[in-house]
């Protein structure tokens, strides 16, 4: 066993070292030489081009998802200018288009795009009003208004409308879809904003429900607020169930309010 001074000072390499590693690099230059090995590596690679690269490409193919449009406004020079627009750019398509604030609401309903371009003055329901009613029945998520008006009270009723930007007419190319671009921007964080608002509305009601029912152990059983905790988190282990669940049964069965 070699002693502490060989392990910390090791002997410098000499000639049997590298002949030791002449020797391992001559049995893998015989090994690569082998028919066997030529044709493993060979599989391998062929394997490599048929399912590995492939599969890179149906994958990126995939992520890179198409941004659905429905275009409404009552002049069909406008919708067919936006149309010939968004055709020349390859991720965004145009689903549908209407002539009116109430086929623009019809048509969102049905198709569900990703965002909808509606021009704010329209026979039968205006485009203020289709925005609302789209947006609150969640049928696009995103709004942008289109408007031949660029005063600050045409623009406060687009915004009024739960809209994330407008586009003025006539059209700028090279700014339609930086506005666009921002206006979804804007609409996934907001929409993400709910979310967890509503998560977090949800946790804040159920550590009240919590609450409450501690309180009520507390009180008819003579626990320790501890002990009430501890008694609804083994309640809710043994059965299953959210502290939530548990502490609205709880709640009912003590004779609180639920």
């Amino acid at each position: 066993m070699p002693g502490v001074a060989s392990l910390l000072y090791p002997a410098p390499v000499g000639a049997d070292h590298f002949r030791c590693v002449g020797s391992i690099l001559k049995r893998r230059l015989a090994l690569q030489n082998a028919p066997f090995f030529k044709r493993r590596v060979c599989w391998l690679r062929t394997r490599g081009r048929r399912y590995g690269e492939s599969e890179v490409r149906d994958v990126s193919t995939k992520e890179r998802r198409t941004t659905t449009l429905f275009l409404a406004d009552d002049d069909e020079s406008v919708r067919r200018t936006l149309e010939h627009f968004f055709a020349r750019c390859p991720d965004y398509q145009v689903v549908g288009t209407a002539s009116d604030g109430a086929a623009a609401v019809e048509g969102c309903k049905r198709l569900r795009p990703d965002a909808a371009l509606l021009d704010i003055q329209m026979p039968v329901l205006s485009g203020t009003g289709a925005a609302r009613l789209i947006l609150e029945e969640g049928y696009a998520k995103c709004v942008v208004m289109l408007t031949a008006f660029s005063d600050r009270d045409s623009v406060q009723e687009a915004l009024d409308a739960g809209a994330f930007g407008y586009l003025t007419k006539p059209f700028e190319p090279d700014k339609i879809l930086p506005t666009l671009e921002v206006c979804l921007y804007r609409s996934r964080e907001y929409h993400l904003l709910r979310k967890e608002q509503r998560n977090l509305d949800r946790r804040l009601g159920e550590r009240e429900t919590v609450d409450r029912a501690k309180l009520l152990l507390m009180e008819s059983r003579r626990m320790s607020e501890e002990e009430a905790y501890r008694y609804i988190r083994e309640l809710s282990r043994r059965k299953n169930l959210s502290m939530a669940k548990v502490a609205r049964y709880l709640v009912e069965q003590l004779g609180g309010t639920p």
